[in-house]
């Protein structure tokens, strides 16, 4: 459904104006303060509640705005063309809707709470919302819930954070050891067991010198003997079996000596000296050892949580892709949208506005009217843009650009020219009325308003106009 006429007296800044839409895009012209915004607001103020209202709607020095719209009705639906009317008053506000069979069972507000989506949308004020704002609103277009994932996702990112750190102490405790491949122990050595064996070395060692000093005096012992054989003749015979067993006892003892080696005590000094040296790297070998082990246990736990998080992003990858996109190409990150997987911030305007009005257009799917409250900041090629979208989607869209009496004539008098609260020019033609505005006068307080045919409900303040 599409607005086919708007009559409004007093609204804001405009005093009286009647506009009859003659194309989808609805260019409201004028300079800075003529009353431009008025208008697409009194389209607002027409299908919303009192919460929509500014503090001062009636425009000043008047005592009441009355706003009516023509809307073309939906066959699809079995809704006939109907007319809304929304008078306001310093007091008072109420919507009336005609014929009374169109909002038959309901009020008028809910009626037009049935029909309207997001008929305030701005597809230039989405553009400049930041990533996250255009992220909600394309959510609940789609209507994807993926709160539950996001929740999931920062639990498990906020674990592996925690986890992050501790990988990052372990392998800061890892690389600050030193390893010693070379060191083969696994156990530190007792210095203990080094003074044992030294003193048992001395004590053999001096055993065996004891030995060597008892085996020299044997052979003294014979050439001692040998000077007195001259003296104890008489004894030799005595003596020569003396000299022979000796002799004998000697060369044994000097073989078994040869046999046996003394015990390098110099070498256990030095051993005993590196011992230390060797310990504390052996230390240093079991430490790394033991932080190793953690850090390849921290590091799976790591690993473990960040493919969880691959799963939570790929199942919200899949749920994206399941969803009906109003425009091919469109998806999202935790960032913002994304447009053919670039950012929609790093896309050209062109695109930007086809995206945004694709999705406003998806977010009113009854009330095929959208505003535009910027429109100077587009140029040719995306008025363009806009035009051919709204007639391809069956659009309506009313957009208000800044733009002096001369600029108009320059741009070719085309659109509607406010001055000073009144429509002066449309098409490039001086404005006159054929047909002058159905506007109520004001009823007296003692004389009762006609309601026949009609539906009068004042607006609660307190109704829910969160649509």
């Amino acid at each position: 459904m599409k607005i086919l006429s708007l009559m409004m007296e007093n609204v804001l800044k405009i005093r009286a104006i009647r506009i009859i839409p003659k194309s989808d895009v609805v260019e409201i012209k004028g300079d800075n303060a003529a009353g431009k915004s008025s208008v697409l607001d009194a389209i607002r103020f027409a299908f919303k509640g009192d919460r929509d209202l500014p503090p001062e709607p009636i425009k000043r020095g008047a005592k009441k705005a009355v706003i009516e719209v023509k809307i073309d009705g939906d066959k699809a639906l079995g809704i006939p063309p109907f007319t809304i009317k929304r008078t306001i008053t310093a007091k008072t506000s109420s919507t009336t809707i005609t014929p009374i069979s169109v909002a038959s069972g309901d009020t008028p507000r809910a009626f037009l709470n049935k029909l309207i989506g997001k008929i305030s949308f701005d597809p230039l004020a989405f553009i400049n919302q930041e990533g996250p704002a255009q992220r909600t609103a394309l959510l609940e277009l789609v209507g994807v819930d993926v709160d539950a994932l996001d929740k999931k996702e920062k639990g498990i990112y906020d674990k592996r954070t925690a986890i992050g750190r501790d990988l990052k102490s372990a392998q800061a405790r890892v690389g600050n050891l030193n390893v010693w491949p070379e060191v083969k122990e696994v156990k530190e050595v007792k210095v203990e067991d080094f003074s044992a064996k030294i003193q048992a070395a001395i004590e053999n060692n001096n055993a065996i010198r004891g030995r060597i000093e008892r085996n020299e005096r044997r052979k003294e012992d014979v050439i001692e003997t040998r000077e007195e054989i001259t003296k104890l003749k008489e004894d030799l015979a005595a003596h020569e079996q003396f000299i022979l067993s000796t002799k004998a006892e000697y060369t044994a003892e000097k073989e078994a000596l040869g046999e046996i080696e003394l015990i390098d005590i110099d070498d256990l000094n030095n051993q005993l000296s590196t011992t230390s040296n060797t310990n504390s790297k052996i230390r240093d070998n079991i430490a790394h050892k033991k932080e190793s082990a953690s850090l390849t246990t921290i590091q799976n736990e790591y690993d473990k949580l960040d493919k969880a998080l691959d799963t939570v992003r790929e199942e919200r990858v899949s749920l994206i892709q399941k969803a009906n996109m109003p425009i091919p190409g469109l998806s999202f990150d935790d960032t913002g949208l994304l447009y053919n997987d670039l950012p929609l911030s790093q896309c050209s305007d062109g695109e930007k506005l086809m995206v945004s009005l694709g999705i406003s257009m998806a977010l009113n799917p009854t009330m095929r009217v959208l505003m535009i409250k910027d429109g100077s900041l587009l140029g040719a090629k995306n008025r363009a843009i806009l035009a051919k979208m709204c007639e391809g989607k069956d659009f309506q869209c009313w957009t208000e650009i800044v733009m002096d009496k001369a600029g108009y004539e320059r741009d070719g008098g085309s659109g509607i020219l406010i001055e000073d609260g009144e429509m002066v020019m449309e098409d490039g033609e001086d404005y006159v009325s054929e047909v002058e505005p159905e506007i109520v006068p004001e009823i007296e307080p003692d004389e009762p308003e006609e309601k026949v045919n009609k539906i009068i409900v004042p607006d609660p303040a307190d109704e829910d106009d969160d649509w």
